[in-house]
């Protein structure tokens, strides 16, 4: 009788704890980790969101770059975090769905708590502007005499994948170059000591500066930052789709009302007209409508999609 009382006391307060935790929620300042170097996509990403989420959320932001090994040491902080929702992070594909399945990690990619997507953009395949190549047919014809070479910003990053992807999908096999970023790549490429690269859309400035010419984007749709430039698909490599995303996360076991409010809160920024511009800017488009749930199924069908390639191209970290 006793035993049955409890736990029907236990099953109304369960309800009101969760709602008291989300009204004390934030009591404290929280931590919003990037995994790399300021002035990068998900640095700049943070720091356009931080204020707004500030204001949404009244408690500080303190934004925090841990670069190092393709994301892995802040995504690894993050999951040894306190699962009290004040230690977050801006989580992007390497070191969540492409590194774990060519190396151990310190952490299991699986087991983060997802918050919001927050932006997703294609990414753009660029040569010289002074390049013979001039279109993603001339570049499979030169790349099936084996002389071509694709640049990175470094092993298990989206550059590498997609350089795979479009190995496997066009039946060529063009030589992978990592580099300790995507800038010094740019540079390569630009130059023509690299051939091509598969870059953000950061790159529109050096294509209409006349450095880099596009020859496609990497969506299954235009993009509307490279009007008249085909995709991938369209140019002749079917099925092609390779999709940059950065996201919200936190350390396994997040509070659900904790959840809920920051994904509340983020959505809206998400659609605030100035963060809409501002990340449009970088070739961003912010997603204004991310459950957690959602956000979660998108990490976990990219897990298995790069899994697979990693598999069958038999790709190591070189």
């Amino acid at each position: 009788m006793l035993s049955s009382l409890l736990a029907g006391l236990i099953g109304v307060c369960l309800p009101f704890a969760g709602s008291a935790q989300a009204n004390d929620f934030p009591s404290k300042p929280i931590n919003l980790i990037v995994g790399f170097p300021p002035g990068g996509g998900a640095d700049v990403l943070a720091r356009t969101v931080a204020p707004k989420l500030e204001k949404a959320l009244g408690t500080p932001i303190v934004v925090e770059n841990r670069p190092g090994a393709s994301g892995v040491i802040a995504t690894a902080a993050t999951a040894r975090a306190n699962s009290d929702g004040y230690t977050l992070y801006v989580a992007t594909p390497g070191s969540l769905t492409m590194l774990p399945s060519m190396q151990e990690t310190p952490y299991d990619p699986a087991e983060f708590t997802a918050v919001s997507l927050m932006v997703t953009m294609p990414n753009v395949l660029v040569t010289s502007a002074k390049s013979e190549i001039n279109s993603v047919e001339d570049l499979i014809r030169k790349a099936s005499s084996g002389d071509v070479n694709y640049a990175s910003g470094g092993n298990g990053t989206i550059g590498q994948m997609a350089g795979e992807l479009f190995n496997m999908l066009a039946g060529v096999k063009m030589r992978h170059i990592p580099y300790r970023g995507t800038s010094p790549a740019l540079v390569d490429v630009a130059s023509g000591i690299s051939d091509v690269i598969f870059s953000d859309p950061s790159t529109k400035a050096l294509i209409s500066g006349g450095k880099l010419k596009a020859l496609a984007v990497t969506s299954l749709t235009p993009s509307p930052d490279f009007p008249g430039v085909p995709t991938l698909d369209e140019a002749g490599v079917k099925g092609f789709e390779v999709v940059n995303w950065y996201g919200m996360i936190g350390p396994k076991g997040m509070p659900e009302a904790v959840v809920a409010k920051l994904n509340a809160a983020l959505v809206k920024i998400m659609a605030d007209e100035d963060v809409v511009k501002a990340l449009a800017a970088q070739g961003g488009m912010t997603a204004t409508s991310s459950t957690p749930e959602e956000f979660a199924k998108l990490m976990a069908s990219e897990r298995a999609k790069w899994a697979d390639l990693i598999k069958k191209a038999n790709i190591k970290l070189e």
